[in-house]
């Protein structure tokens, strides 16, 4: 699942998120993107607001191949 796919079902716009998190939008852009992982407090806080399980959110997880 994707943050953005999340976010548009809760309705909610990234300013607003990004407000909710206390982050700024920018920060949160570049979240939302994969650009920057957020810190554990930041994904559990837009996870939670989102009612999503962070083990879900694509941009978040592990690329790494396993052998």
């Amino acid at each position: 699942m994707k943050i953005s796919d999340a976010r548009i079902a809760k309705n909610l716009t990234q300013e607003k998120l990004s407000r909710a998190i206390n982050v700024s939008l920018k920060h949160y852009q570049n979240i939302e993107h994969g650009i920057t992982m957020p810190t554990v407090n930041i994904a559990l806080h837009i996870c939670e607001i989102l009612d999503v399980d962070p083990r879900e959110i694509d941009e978040w997880k592990d690329r790494r191949a396993v052998d």
